[in-house]
């Protein structure tokens, strides 16, 4: 059976060959892939020959650097046993012992042979693998990230741009890698690199299935990519781990972190210019079994509000947040765990704000979306400057209206109430269950019961939930407890909706995420609870006396509107 035997920089391999064809190049989407740099993508393919049950020919598939065949360049060619076929330094030798009518030609070069003993002349160990090229094609053979990514795009929104308009700028504002669509950029697509050409893949398809995190994680071979779309975790792809290495490399150039540490936690930040808009990314590398495991945060602005009214809020809920929002004084306080949307509904009150007329300062860690006009300060604890420090500085800058990212110390609690109650507006976050329990986490960190009583305006508490798919979700009767559960505020459902999953939602049955909000309006007669011995029954009991609508009964509205399932927000918001 004809066979052909490769020889690269990383040793010898044998394939047997079979009725189909073989493609050769650096594209993982060839049957043989090659790692080598005068190789094109695709470069040429060995085939069966038309009318030749036996015999097989060379092709060239339009290649930059040529197909040579035993030291000639060609287009089209048969091969006769012992036949040298050479892309760059890549040797690949067509053997056919059976072969009984030959070309006899001159000009074949010596294909040195080598035992397990000797040593390479490319500076590897050889090891000659007998592989079946049949079964090996069966299975699928290597991976194709390409494709797979391209359904991932093809199913996901328009963005009104494909990866080629994606330039890849630096954590310095330097564009390493400019738009191919551009025409810029010298050379050809391929010319740029397999890894800058499967980054910028990576890249557009997070944009199109609105990815907030990706993941590379290392494996024993190669590596895994997987997307957070809407909250949960979706495998993508599989890359080879050359194709990670190199990767991993340009993410670290383009952050400008040391390449040669591969055993130390790093962290960065680049951006990325579409059509004159910018998106940032943050990046953090951790040392894991396999290697360095990649996280890269996408900050999109496009994808989430940027105003009160796109919120999603009740009416009532609305002009609530909207009065707080542009008082001369007052404090803001949004709560929720981590992720749940808290930095951007704050920003969304902050662009009710005429900055042109009044001072706005936030302090962040680290700062996510850019707001002209405003003054934002990033947070570095290495240097000295904490929450508390800045937050201090920035009081004697003539603020009227200040944003914490976080309270995380009594320190920096103290200083923003305090700042509330002379004449500041202040917005900030902390982490609580829900608004009643941002009371008591103040008080726990060691604020004064007075202070809380005194600064505390309004409390928004929320969570993001996943929306259903209107192509596949499907209506069902809600269970007796599922109706006793909802019936309190909606008086019992007559149909709910549970998801099925089709193409169209990656399968999930989910598409996009939607905001639950509580509202807690501070009044005086909550104040003096506080102040004395607050509970929650007790604060509660004062708050359902006026316009309140926990996070539990806001999901359930969604449920009983078919936006949303029961399980969701049992998950994100039901009561223990």
């Amino acid at each position: 059976m004809p066979a052909i035997e490769v020889r690269t920089r990383q040793g010898r391999k044998r394939l047997k060959l079979t009725t189909e064809s073989i493609t050769v190049g650096r594209s993982n989407d060839n049957v043989l892939v090659i790692d080598d740099d005068r190789a094109s993508r695709f470069h040429c393919v060995i085939e069966p020959m038309e009318g030749n049950d036996h015999g097989f020919q060379l092709r060239d598939l339009g290649s930059r650097n040529g197909t040579k065949l035993n030291n000639d360049d060609v287009d089209l060619e048969p091969l006769d046993n012992g036949d040298v076929v050479r892309i760059g330094k890549t040797e690949i030798r067509y053997i056919d012992a059976e072969q009984t009518t030959t070309h006899k030609r001159s000009n074949v070069p010596n294909f040195q042979e080598a035992s397990e003993e000797e040593e390479d002349p490319f500076g590897a160990d050889i090891a000659t693998l007998d592989l079946d090229l049949h079964a090996e094609v069966a299975s699928g053979g290597q991976a194709s990230y390409e494709m797979k990514l391209r359904e991932m795009i093809d199913i996901g929104t328009d963005r009104g741009f494909d990866e080629t308009n994606i330039s890849l700028v630096d954590t310095r504002g330097v564009t390493l890698h400019q738009a191919t669509s551009s025409g810029l950029e010298t050379g050809t697509e391929e010319d740029a690199g397999e890894s800058i050409r499967a980054f910028r893949l990576l890249l557009f398809a997070a944009f199109r299935v609105r990815a907030t995190d990706l993941h590379v994680e290392p494996r024993l071979q190669g590596a895994t990519i997987r997307l957070r779309v809407d909250g949960y975790m979706l495998t993508a792809v599989d890359l080879s781990e050359t194709l990670f290495k190199r990767i991993l490399g340009l993410v670290k150039i383009l952050c400008q972190i040391e390449t040669s540490q591969k055993n130390t936690v790093q962290d960065g930040h680049f951006s990325v210019a579409i059509k004159g808009s910018r998106v940032d990314y943050r990046v953090s590398l951790t040392p894991s079994v396999h290697g360095q495991k990649l996280v890269i945060r996408v900050l999109d602005s496009s994808n989430a509000p940027s105003r009160l009214h796109e919120l999603g809020c009740l009416p009532w809920q609305y002009e609530k947040l909207r009065t707080i929002a542009t008082k001369d004084a007052g404090l803001l306080l949004a709560c929720g765990p981590t992720g749940s949307g808290k930095t951007t509904t704050l920003y969304s009150c902050l662009r009710e704000i005429d900055v042109e007329q009044r001072n706005a300062i936030t302090i962040e860690d680290p700062v996510e979306y850019y707001l002209e006009g405003c003054t934002q300060i990033p947070v570095d604890s290495g240097q000295g400057n904490s929450f508390g420090s800045i937050l201090r500085s920035v009081l004697r800058q003539d603020p009227d209206v200040i944003f914490v990212g976080e309270i995380r110390d009594i320190e920096t609690a103290t200083v923003a109430m305090q700042a509330s109650m002379t004449g500041h507006l202040v917005y900030t976050t902390v982490h609580a269950k829900d608004s009643i329990g941002s009371i008591f986490r103040l008080l726990d960190l060691g604020i004064e019961s007075f202070l809380v009583a005194n600064a505390l305006n309004l409390v928004v508490a929320q969570r993001l939930v996943r929306l259903l798919c209107p192509s596949c979700k499907k209506g069902v009767t809600p269970t007796p407890t599922q109706n006793m559960k909802m019936g309190a505020s909606l008086g019992g459902v007559p149909e709910i909706f549970v998801p099925t999953g089709c193409k169209k939602c990656l399968r999930t049955g989910f598409v996009g995420r939607r905001a639950l909000f509580e509202l807690l309006e501070v009044s005086d007669t909550m104040r003096d609870l506080i102040m004395k011995t607050p509970t929650i029954k007790g604060i509660r009991e004062i708050a359902n006396q006026g316009l309140f609508t926990s996070l539990e009964g806001y999901g359930f509205q969604l449920v009983a509107e078919g936006k949303t399932t029961f399980d969701e927000i049992d998950r994100v918001a039901g009561s223990e």
